[in-house]
């Protein structure tokens, strides 16, 4: 059991940006890691992940009541510092990966490898790091911060998930009209079919409405989804200009990935609850501690959908769901690896849930 003031848990979360923007410029100032250097720089995410199974938590170690809080300027540091990190580790990224080298059969080898170590490292980091950064941004009320986690969800290719989550997700939850609400019995790989390109959809025609209806009559220039369709392929144009076609290439896989890890997260956060066919609730229960707090409190995702306004260090915790029976990082391998066995054990779950509200009723 690690024993941690209560805001230095927030730290939890520069583990996986730190160790990537580590690895990038390393090899960036020093050349192209070994084989068995560029995998050994997984270790921080293995090591994560063992810990989200093992569901071991993080104690104060003094006492809540009497400690002094730190200041805003704390949190909102972390903040910066994340968006920072997430905006280095994608130039670091295409700088690294314009240099390595394909003359041979031993730099092709090590080349390819390191390119699986670079998606994996990055896309991770900008999964868990950069988009959640960004969900936490887009619901801030100072357009500053909210054109901060616009920026945040390009580095991804997805700007358009803030108009979906916030006008759709938000207002629509567990209902026909919400598409990000996994249905009873429907696996991830339909889910990702049915919500990339339903996002990008639902976005746009919102914005439309949004447009038709301003009494200004404002030009199709003013579509926010346009603009960032625009600023994505400025961004992807600027990569292929300077850093070439392979970094442009690495760009966008990375993009996918992030958002698959985005998307499976959304998968299991409400899989089953629509309509309230199985209790009242906004969500599951996620028990892990290092998930809280590696993750800037997404994992509190009932007490942000009961009010999306709350700073992260603020979102109340709710048990009133069914539980997860480990964290989101081991919960987002378990519904792409192996999803007919969290199918089982989600069914499972939410059947006991609903006996204990039918229980307490």
């Amino acid at each position: 059991m690690l024993r941690l003031e209560s805001h230095y848990k927030h730290l939890l979360c520069l583990i996986l940006p730190i160790s990537t923007f580590l690895f990038l410029t390393i090899g960036v100032m020093n050349g192209t890691h070994s084989i068995v250097v560029a995998l050994a720089w997984t270790i921080p995410f293995w090591l994560v992940l063992l810990v989200d199974w093992l569901n071991l938590s993080f104690k104060v170690v003094s006492n809540i009541e009497s400690a002094p809080k730190p200041s805003s300027y704390y949190f909102d540091g972390v903040l910066y510092l994340l968006a920072l990190l997430q905006l280095a580790n994608i130039v670091a990224m295409l700088s690294y990966v314009s240099q390595l080298q394909w003359h041979s059969y031993q730099e092709m080898a090590i080349g390819v490898f390191n390119l699986v170590i670079v998606r994996f490292l990055v896309s991770t980091s900008s999964g868990t790091s950069g988009i959640v950064l960004a969900h936490e941004l887009i619901h801030r009320s100072q357009p500053s911060l909210q054109l901060l986690g616009r920026l945040l969800l390009c580095s991804v290719c997805y700007e358009h998930f803030e108009i979906s989550h916030k006008r759709g997700h938000h207002l629509n939850l567990g209902m026909p009209d919400d598409i990000a609400t996994a249905r009873l019995n429907e696996s991830f790989k339909d889910y990702w079919r049915r919500i990339y390109v339903g996002y990008f959809r639902y976005a746009w025609n919102s914005e439309q409405d949004r447009l038709k209806s301003d009494q200004n009559h404002p030009g199709i220039i003013h579509n926010h989804i346009l603009q960032g369709v625009l600023v994505e392929l400025a961004l992807l144009v600027a990569i292929i200009m300077y850093f070439g076609w392979l970094a442009a290439v690495m760009f966008v896989y990375q993009a996918i990935a992030a958002v698959r890890i985005l998307e499976a997260v959304n998968y299991f956060q409400h899989w089953g609850l629509e309509n309230g066919l199985f209790g009242k609730t906004y969500g599951w229960v996620s028990q892990s501690s290092l998930t809280r707090y590696a993750l800037i409190g997404l994992s509190n995702h009932i007490g942000h959908h009961q009010d999306e306004n709350k700073h992260f260090h603020e979102i109340a915790y709710s048990e009133q769901g069914p539980k997860m029976p480990y964290g989101y990082f081991v919960m987002n391998l378990w519904v792409k690896l192996n999803n007919a066995s969290y199918q089982k054990m989600a069914s499972r779950e939410l059947e006991n849930f609903r006996c204990s509200q039918e229980g307490v009723r």
